[in-house]
């Protein structure tokens, strides 16, 4: 669960709250009869299925709706699932870019050392290889050629532009997540990043 698959959405998300984990993504239609494709974020779909309804969030605004979620068969992305209430074609494709969650406390306790679900990222503290703070991670993503950790930068701190960073989420790139103790390390220069030293000149 530590290397989940998550897809950016275009669709407006709803704020809301560290209690629910998105579990996957719509990404189109399946045939005519309202099933839709789900890219999943989890290796157990069917078994945080059983433990009740999935809730969606259709727009900014929304409490949240549960519905009742059926899994047809495997697809290339994920599952091809019937989502109660979704009868055609044109419904299914109009959810496309939403989210299905489940309640974190339906979730099984992660057992293995150094898991951990990507959620537990997000306001992590980023740093680099010396331990200097340079911003703190927004989200994760995956646009279709891997994970992708985005860094909102602190102006603040030896940073080389203001906004936000992509960087890839590989061992390589991100040796080190410690979730405990709220930061994980990033090795910016292994990226190409070109870092200021602190006589503002470039290494």
């Amino acid at each position: 669960m530590s290397r989940a698959q998550y897809v950016h959405s275009r669709r407006a998300e709803p704020e809301i709250g560290p209690e629910w984990i998105s579990i996957g993504v719509i990404v189109g239609a399946v045939g005519v009869k309202g099933a839709v494709r789900l890219k999943v974020f989890t290796e157990d779909l069917e078994a945080l299925l059983v433990q009740g309804n999935v809730t969606i969030f259709p727009d900014q605004h929304s409490q949240g709706e549960q519905r009742d979620c059926k899994l047809l068969h495997k697809i290339k992305v994920g599952y091809a699932v019937q989502i109660a209430g979704v009868s055609d074609r044109d419904q299914a494709e109009v959810l496309k870019g939403l989210k299905l969650y489940v309640s974190r406390e339906n979730l099984p306790e992660i057992e293995e050392a150094g898991s951990y679900y990507y959620e537990d990222m997000e306001g992590l503290q980023a740093r680099e290889l010396d331990g200097k703070p340079f911003g703190i991670v927004q989200a994760v993503y995956n646009f279709g050629a891997g994970d992708l950790v985005e860094v909102k930068l602190d102006d603040a701190m030896n940073s080389p532009a203001s906004g936000t960073r992509m960087y890839p989420f590989r061992d390589e790139f991100v040796p080190q997540v410690n979730i405990e103790k709220g930061y994980l390390v990033i090795d910016r220069a292994a990226y190409g990043e070109e870092l200021k030293t602190e006589s503002g000149q470039d290494d």
